[in-house]
């Protein structure tokens, strides 16, 4: 599952799903567009994919950063309501790129449990929600459901979904999975590339991008 507002489904999201396709052609994209526009509906009724959209709320729409935080939490919110609960899949960022192929039977050996990827911060392994799996357990909706009470109490903030990841991890209620999915310091065997902050704008990164650039 792809989420991003309209800017970042065309700067970012476009060329991630091409990239899926090449890489793993099998796999199923779903996109959840925020504030989509007219011509983003267009171009997603003619690739093979599914959609969803929503506007933005009024509360949420007062500035781009105040958007940010909605839209960072509905990504995951929404996603039992796109998908069935026996469907595996990675909800990724959108500044991500497929560089290596993945077969299908990994894919789904993978995704037997659901998992976040984590690395060592401050002397502690910290979540790093840049992709989440999510399999055939309840994960989920224990994640979501966390995420919608603070949602419908609270006040959205900062760096929430890490929060609740974090806790969750510590409450051994999902499982740690190591970079593969989602390696920001680009190593050669992982299959997805992230640009976390501005290594979207490093050499290697862009030049992965470039040929899937040209195809758009």
């Amino acid at each position: 599952m792809l989420a991003a507002d309209t800017v970042y489904f065309n700067e970012w999201c476009k060329i991630l799903y091409l990239s899926l396709q090449r890489h793993a052609p099998w796999a199923h994209c779903h996109f959840h567009v925020f504030d989509a526009t007219d011509k983003d509906l267009k171009w997603l009724s003619k690739h093979d994919c599914t959609y969803t959209h929503e506007v933005t709320p009024t509360a949420y729409a007062t500035d781009k950063d105040t958007s940010v935080l909605y839209w960072s939490a509905a990504r995951y919110i929404r996603f039992p309501e796109i998908y069935a609960d026996a469907t595996p899949c990675i909800d990724l960022d959108a500044d991500s790129i497929m560089v290596n192929d993945l077969p299908k039977d990994v894919f789904l050996r993978d995704l037997e449990n659901s998992w976040v990827p984590t690395r060592f911060k401050t002397a502690k392994v910290k979540s790093l929600a840049s992709a989440i799996g999510f399999g055939l357990d309840t994960v989920r909706h224990d994640f979501t459901s966390r995420l919608k009470e603070v949602y419908d109490n609270d006040r959205l903030s900062w760096a929430l979904d890490q929060r609740i990841l974090d806790i969750m991890l510590a409450e051994n209620k999902i499982k740690p999975m190591d970079m593969r999915y989602t390696d920001f310091r680009f190593a050669s065997g992982a299959y997805i590339w992230t640009g976390k902050g501005d290594r979207v704008n490093y050499e290697i990164f862009r030049r992965a991008q470039e040929p899937y650039r040209r195809m758009i």
